[in-house]
This record gives C-alpha cells, structure tokens and sequence, in this order.
C-alpha cells in the first residue's frame, strides 16, 4: 500500500504540476480515521499533503484510472483550492542598459546574466553587477544622483582610498578625484588592521568591495580603522557577502598564529591558538583575487550594522535596495546589496 501512496503522490508531482507535494501519512486503512488516507468509491483520499515550497496543507481526493498492476490516478479534488500561481518570469528576458563604470551601451543582455552578482554582463568592460552598484551608490552619495564615470563632473578636492578595488573602476576614479587604489599584498599597501595614525582624518570616501570577509582576524579593529581614517562626514561604501538573518559567523575564531599546508593536492589551515592548542580545518572557500583571500566569515544584515555603529560610523547606515537599470543595477535578492556608512559631520 505504500507503493501504492507513493506511485499517487509521483502523479501529482508531475510536469503537469509545478509544486512539490509531500505526504504527511504513509499508511492507507479504512475510512474513519481522519489523520489516514484511505480508498472509498476508487477514490483514494489524502487528508493531508503539503506543497512546498507554498508551506500549504491540503486535503485531496485521486480518482483511480486503472487498478494493479500500474496503477493510474487523476486529481479530482484539492481543498482548499490552490491560489493561482504568480507569473514566473522568463529567463530568457532582456535588459539594455549603460554602464556606469566604461558609459558603453549593452544592448539585449540576458536578465539573468545581468542580475548575476559576480558574472561579467558587461560587454565593454566585464563589470558585474555587484562593481556597477559600487558606482551606483558612490556617485550617489557625492552628486546627489546616480551617474556615469565618464560623465562625471571632476573633484579633485574630493580625497578617496579602495582597498583592492577593481582596475576597471580605479583608473576612471583616479582621474575624477584625489584617489588611490590600496592593496593589502603590494605597493601601495595598506593593511587595514594596522593603519598608520598619519593616515587618519584624511579621506572623504573609503571603498571595499568583498574584502572584509577576507581579514585574517579582529574585523571589529578593520571597521574601526576605516572610520578613523574618514573625515568628519566622510563615508564607507561597502560590500560584503552577508545573509539576510541570524548572526554573524567566524570561521576560525581562534585563528592566532597559522600557515597553510598542502599536500595530495589539498590545501589545509594549521593553527595554534593563543593557548597552545593545535587546529586543523580542511574544506577552505577561497575567493578569486590576489592576496590573502580565505573565507573568513559571513555576516549577517543586523550584525553587520551593529559593527558598524559600534566602530565609529555613527552618521547613518544606508543600504542601497533600490535598483539602478538605466546602469544595469538590478538586484534579484535583497541582501549582499551595496552599504554607505557615514562617519558623522562634527561641524554640521
């Protein structure tokens, strides 16, 4: 009889049906026992099935088709009615847009490409989505309005740092402000958990895109850091992978003195704590990009503000949700999205 449930419940998950039913109860008895399925009338009843992903619990009733040996079934009654489902969208959809890193026009690009965090949707200059909403939210916060690099006005006076930015958006800031690209394994180097006192107060803006998620240990003293380095009003754009609940995760929070070890083609992560003891982790996520790059952590929204706050950027936190498309800015999930944390303006 289990064969039998299971046959019923593989039709009503067929291409015909495009939700996921699950069965609560296995077990067919008699009629009587409302918890049960049972057959009545060559009707088989299923008091209780759950559609995911809706999370709905239903009753429905098969009617059979054909008896043993194969079994057939029609769906004859589901109650309550399922809602009518919303229009999927089309992966196959287009956007064009102009980007806002190189201004060249991307014409008929695959939605799904565009709205892809990492992948290079544009044509002219292989910026993704997630270096595009760093433009987005930087002119935004310096003219007021989302523009291009290369229509930009020019502002030297404005002074500015990245932190391992990416050439393609470098080379265009440093031609509109006072900036310099940094990076944490050469010249010009800055290391972010021990930035020099000369360099505090001196910047208008600070940029780190997928960096932060990388810094070996203490990321609380790295957010400080960054603030101390602002001016008065000064700001942080900043992106991170983050989830959008729960709390913020280390990896390896005990990470103290530590080498990488590899051997039969595996890399593995020594580590002797502070107190002597030895750790051995294998599994290591590395991100692409020069330097020190093991996946470190993963934030979450709130406590990523919390830090953030907490480390001195006490003039507002905005996140960045709106969407961009004229520049190709389209976000298809609302976390990972590009945050501004300001330091607050003492003169204002």
């Amino acid at each position: 009889m289990k064969n039998l449930f299971k046959r019923a419940l593989r039709l009503m998950t067929g291409k015909s049906q495009q939700h996921q039913f699950i069965g609560s109860n296995t077990s067919l008895p008699s009629s009587g026992n409302n918890r049960q399925s049972w057959f009545e009338m060559d009707r088989l009843h299923l008091p209780e099935v759950l559609i995911k992903p809706n999370g709905t619990t239903h009753r429905a009733v098969l009617r059979v088709t054909e008896t043993s040996p194969n079994y057939r079934f029609e769906l004859e009654q589901f109650d309550p009615p399922l809602p009518p489902q919303a229009p999927q969208l089309n992966e196959e959809q287009y956007v064009t847009f102009r980007c806002n890193i190189c201004d060249g026009i991307n014409t008929d690009i695959a939605r799904n490409l565009v709205t892809d965090r990492e992948a290079n949707s544009c044509i002219h200059c292989g910026s993704s989505l997630r270096l595009r909403s760093v433009i987005q939210a930087l002119t935004s916060e310096i003219y007021g309005e989302s523009l291009t690099l290369p229509t930009a006005p020019v502002r030297k006076s404005i002074r500015g740092a990245g932190m391992s930015d990416w050439e393609g958006y470098a080379k265009p800031l440093a031609k509109l402000f006072a900036y310099q690209n940094t990076f944490y394994h050469q010249k010009p180097r800055l290391d972010i958990l021990n930035v020099p006192e000369s360099e505090f107060g001196q910047y208008d803006f600070l940029i780190s895109s997928d960096v932060m998620e990388h810094v070996p240990s203490d990321v609380d003293k790295a957010f400080t850091n960054m603030a101390n380095m602002l001016k008065p009003g000064g700001f942080l754009v900043l992106t991170v992978p983050y989830k959008p609940d729960g709390e913020h995760e280390e990896f390896y929070p005990d990470l103290h003195e530590y080498r990488f070890i590899t051997t039969g083609g595996k890399t593995f992560l020594y580590n002797r704590t502070k107190n002597g003891t030895e750790q051995v982790y294998d599994n290591l996520v590395f991100h692409g990009g020069d330097g020190f790059t093991l996946f470190m952590r993963m934030f979450s929204e709130s406590s990523l503000t919390r830090m953030l706050e907490a480390s001195g950027f006490d003039g507002g936190i905005k996140i960045y949700h709106e969407n961009d498309p004229a520049h190709g800015v389209i976000w298809p999930i609302s976390w990972c999205l590009t945050i501004v944390a300001r330091k607050a303006d003492k003169a204002g």
